[in-house]
């Protein structure tokens, strides 16, 4: 075939001027470092480009289905899973297609993408930093992968249309990095509306020593699979941690109740064992009383004293 004897470093194929070269140039013409229209946008698209980058980096031969990819005589938009509008590439959608391998970074050339959808696959390494260049992005969706790292800093600065944000069930790690809301960028709103809008691996128990840190997000899910809002609970609103502070608070509560308990009860037989003892009546000294103790204790005694003074 004509990709077994062409070198792609010293073949030099010229083709200006061909009247009958269609748009665009057979895709293994437009890898060759010789052909006149490599720099051509119309003959050799960066962006099927990018999308033969992205086969070969998530291992395309072992797809489910790889229909038409990396065809050179078929247009780009007719790959399985590609989406077209005006001959942009606005829609890659291989959800649960077996792709594995990683990201290719080529895929931030995609700068009319509104929809990236790889979900349920088998992806590995870390999220390009340049899925964070695509602008147009209104749906991306990496859930049920293999990814790893952090996400850098910066990564949503510029995905102002984002409504959906799925990168649960992955090894992400650290921090996602808190969004810039500013008047222009009114998409909050819109992930608030949905409970699945923006889910990531926050919740617990976690497959890492912490939970995945995403304040922003709208569903957390953790280690077991089972994905719920991210609110506070119950406990929470009532300014507890969490469910292991939450019984501390009940168990030193418990016993503060019963000592209390405890003490009024005796306080109340305490009460009650001295409201039944005797009461002996108290006799008022007599004139015959004071006599005699006047004679008992003798003139110059104190007594005396404070008798005379009274």
């Amino acid at each position: 075939s004509f990709a077994n004897f062409v070198d792609e470093d010293y073949t030099s194929i010229y083709l200006r001027g061909n009247l009958n070269l269609s748009d665009p140039a057979p895709l293994m013409l437009c890898f060759l470092s010789n052909f006149d229209f490599t720099n051509s946008d119309k003959k050799c698209p960066p962006e099927r480009n990018a999308l033969k980058d992205f086969y070969e980096s998530a291992k395309g031969q072992e797809w489910t289905n790889s229909e038409l990819w990396l065809n050179p005589h078929q247009n780009h938009c007719d790959w399985h899973g590609i989406e077209c509008a005006s001959g942009n590439i606005i829609g890659i959608n291989l959800a649960n297609n077996g792709l594995s391998g990683t990201l290719s970074k080529s895929i931030g050339d995609l700068h009319m993408l509104e929809e990236l959808d790889l979900s349920d696959n088998d992806i590995k390494g870390v999220v390009p930093s340049e899925v964070g260049h695509l602008s147009k992005l209104v749906r991306l969706r990496l859930s049920y992968n293999e990814l790893t790292g952090t996400l850098p800093d910066d990564f949503f600065a510029n995905l102002t249309k984002l409504q959906l944000i799925q990168l649960h069930s992955n090894r992400i790690r650290g921090t996602i990095p808190i969004l810039e809301w500013t008047e222009e960028k009114s998409w909050k709103p819109i992930l608030s509306n949905y409970s699945s809008s923006f889910v990531a691996d926050c919740g617990s128990p976690s497959d890492f020593g912490e939970s995945l840190n995403c304040t922003e997000c709208t569903m957390c899910c953790n280690a077991h699979g089972n994905c719920y809002p991210n609110e506070d609970t119950d406990i929470q609103k009532m300014y507890i941690e969490d469910y292991t502070h939450f019984s501390l608070v009940l168990y030193f509560g418990f016993f503060a109740g019963a000592y209390l308990i405890v003490v009024l009860v005796l306080s109340v037989l305490n009460r009650k064992k001295y409201r039944q003892l005797p009461r002996r009546s108290i006799r008022q000294l007599s004139e015959k009383d004071h006599k005699y103790a006047l004679h008992a204790l003798g003139a110059d005694s104190v007594y005396q004293f404070f008798m005379g003074k009274s």
